[in-house]
């Protein structure tokens, strides 16, 4: 994956978190929450990505959403 991107498809996010460890309806549930919708595509934003990766999906909860979007 070209980790320059800074948006991911639930697709993208599944196979880098692992598709084993988060589920389909789970992922949509996360881009509906923390992604953007551009037209009919729901992406997440890589920071949120990591924050995931890292255990540190809960602090999001507590940053303004422009910040935690990288805006």
């Amino acid at each position: 994956m070209d980790v320059e991107r800074k948006l991911l498809t639930v697709e993208e996010l599944r196979r880098v978190v692992g598709k084993d460890r988060l589920g389909r309806d789970a992922a949509y549930a996360l881009a509906r929450r923390y992604g953007v919708r551009l037209g009919k595509r729901l992406l997440v934003p890589y920071r949120v990505v990591e924050a995931i990766l890292e255990g540190r999906l809960e602090e999001l909860e507590k940053t303004p959403r422009g910040e935690a979007w990288g805006r």
